[in-house]
């Protein structure tokens, strides 16, 4: 008898005919950040938290640590806030942040939450959240320059077979200026979220096996973000 955790229906998919894949090439900016995941310690009270591997938030740690804007500011955009575990690590690890937290909810009105009031830009803090649907290309819209301003966003949505697949394709819209940035997605091996990874045409690397079990990818959108 073996004991898991979790388990759910994935596939497995070849990447040698995955021009995207092929084509990443910034493996010293990931290997420093997983050099750096792999000796620090989160102090989020979160179980999973400093998972490594098994879940994302020390690579994510490790990834921001190492972030550079070419423009200096460090501008982020987290799809997804939930708990707020991936919010903390942004405000924590990336230096000097401006983060945007996008939830159809208000972060207060989890049962439990990785975020104070003191972290919030009205408390003086660095983090705005907005509970809107960026599924909804009017609202997408209305947030585009947030996105074109962006150094590092993250995709944690509800993973329902629409969202993601909608998201990625209006993010695909964008006209981005040629700078550092990346887009880091989590649950890439979902059976909802395989196909939109690999329609992903932008240069891409699959780290499952440094962060989420079900899934870490990341994306380099130095060059604007291209999805068939």
């Amino acid at each position: 008898m073996v004991s898991v955790r979790q388990a759910f229906p994935s596939a497995i998919l070849s990447v040698d005919d995955d021009p995207a894949t092929q084509s990443f090439s910034k493996f010293d900016y990931v290997l420093r950040a997983l050099s750096t995941a792999s000796k620090l310690r989160l102090s989020i009270d979160n179980p999973f938290a400093n998972c490594f591997p098994g879940d994302h938030y020390r690579l994510l740690a490790g990834l921001l640590t190492h972030l550079v804007d070419d423009e200096g500011q460090v501008n982020i955009v987290d799809v997804g806030t939930h708990y707020g575990t991936g919010t903390r690590v942004m405000l924590d690890y990336a230096f000097d942040p401006v983060v945007d937290t996008f939830d159809v909810l208000p972060w207060h009105q989890f049962e439990t939450t990785y975020l104070t009031s003191d972290d919030f830009v009205s408390e003086g803090g660095r983090l705005t959240q907005f509970t809107e649907n960026l599924q909804d290309p009017e609202v997408f819209e209305a947030h585009e320059e947030r996105f074109i301003k962006s150094t590092f966003i993250m995709c944690d949505g509800p993973k329902d077979g629409q969202f993601e697949e909608k998201f990625l394709r209006l993010l695909s819209t964008v006209t981005f200026s040629k700078k550092n940035r990346w887009l880091f997605l989590d649950d890439i091996r979902f059976e909802s979220e395989i196909m939109n990874w690999r329609r992903i045409q932008s240069p891409k690397l699959d780290l499952t096996s440094f962060g989420h079990f079900s899934g870490s990818g990341l994306v380099d959108i130095s060059e604007g973000f291209k999805f068939a």
